[in-house]
């Protein structure tokens, strides 16, 4: 009877081991996989702010970009293009040009701006309506979009500046 006793407890001593076995496994497999998470969605964020601010910085330069086309010739670089129109910046290795065709920045960005006119009332304050057109003066509208990390939708920034004839060229 007592050798019965015994080899009951030493098999419900395996089972209860194996438990445990399985148990903590679980424990430590759940444990790596939400830190694995928690390191690929950091990941993710730190892409996708990375993308952000590389924007920022494409939109910086084709403000600057506007403002150089600007400054060689205001009539045949700024006052031809058509207002509503969306344009592209285009470098060709020495000068900036606006151009319809789609342009793609380090094959992710898109950046593009429109022009619109301006009006001006009778304080030469602009106005959104009524007023007289000032064609000395346009205002842009320059968007960069681009697809975010894991093709989770497009991303787009924005930015609005006036431009004006200053050198009157």
């Amino acid at each position: 009877m007592k050798n019965r006793v015994m080899r009951s407890n030493i098999q419900e001593s395996r089972g209860f081991t194996l438990v445990e076995i399985i148990l903590a496994t679980s424990i430590f497999t759940m444990f790596f996989l939400s830190i694995s998470f928690f390191y690929k969605k950091a990941l993710d964020v730190s892409q996708d702010t990375t993308a952000h601010i590389q924007s920022g910085y494409f939109l910086e330069e084709g403000i600057e970009a506007i403002k150089l086309m600007r400054d060689v010739s205001w009539t045949s670089n700024i006052a031809t293009l058509s207002p509503g129109t969306t344009y592209y910046l285009y470098w060709d290795g020495s000068i900036w040009t606006a151009t319809t065709t789609l342009q793609k920045l380090e094959n992710t960005y898109t950046r593009s701006f429109v022009v619109e006119n301006v009006s001006r009332d009778g304080n030469d304050n602009i106005v959104s309506s009524g007023g007289v057109n000032d064609p000395g003066t346009k205002k842009i509208t320059l968007n960069i979009s681009w697809m975010r990390h894991g093709n989770k939708g497009t991303a787009n920034d924005s930015i609005q500046t006036y431009v004006t004839n200053l050198l009157s060229n």
